[in-house]
């Protein structure tokens, strides 16, 4: 039976002009995460990921884990189908509609930006109306059609995979939700309940028995837990 390991990117500099890089606390959770890997022998047949820089960039990190002590860790193989939803067009194509209706729906992230509480709360209600389809609008990126690029990925995984083979997946939470969507037969809300628990540097992991995919853990954080330092800790 085929297994996939999907990683989620370390966390990224939040409140930064570049989200998509790493944060100092992201390299360290990447760095766990390879030597944690490592030391548990676990071998993989490839390696892919999404082509965004924190996604990459935690690949490398896990990939030096390994290479420090001596195990053979597969070439990066970049495919966008792992990408991340990209949030920028999600929020800029829904909240222009909010806005007409709740002008002032903005000023508490406004005067302090950098609150990420208050970012939350916005951008949750953002990303509900985009999952439900309702609010649809011709030439914007649609749920639909993020699931559709997720899955095409996940596709060419099962089409790939040997019996017995390992395939890792270094990502990000919208992807690896819409990966456990498949395996659950999931609704879009639920799947994105998923994607808010996400942390970073988790690990979730699905088998392929060549006619189905099943989830055979999710979000595991041991790596991180076990160094008893609750700040490694993070979802964004």
């Amino acid at each position: 039976m085929g297994e996939f390991f999907f990683f989620r990117h370390g966390q990224g500099s939040f409140g930064t002009d570049n989200y998509d890089r790493l944060s100092e606390r992201g390299a360290l959770q990447a760095r766990i995460l390879g030597q944690h890997l490592a030391t548990c022998h676990i071998h993989f047949d490839a390696v892919y990921t999404g082509s965004l820089e924190r996604q990459r960039d935690t690949a490398r990190r896990v990939r030096e884990g390994y290479l420090e002590k001596g195990i053979f860790f597969p070439e990066l193989l970049v495919d966008e189908s792992w990408n991340e939803i990209d949030s920028n067009h999600v929020w800029e194509s829904q909240i222009r509609m909010m806005m007409r209706n709740e002008p002032r729906l903005l000023d508490e992230i406004k005067m302090n930006p950098s609150d990420k509480k208050a970012f939350q709360k916005v951008f949750s209600r953002v990303m509900d109306r985009w999952v439900s389809g309702d609010f649809d609008t011709p030439g914007d990126l649609t749920w639909k059609g993020f699931q559709q690029q997720v899955l095409q990925g996940l596709n060419y995984l099962c089409g790939t995979a040997g019996p017995s083979g390992k395939i890792a997946v270094f990502s990000s939470g919208g992807p690896i939700s819409v990966a456990v969507q498949a395996a659950l037969e999931l609704s879009g809300l639920k799947t994105l309940d998923l994607l808010w628990q996400l942390m970073n540097a988790s690990v979730t992991r699905l088998r392929w028995d060549g006619q189905r995919i099943s989830l055979s853990g999710f979000n595991d954080i041991t790596h991180l837990e076990l160094k008893g330092d609750k700040t490694l800790i993070t979802y964004r």
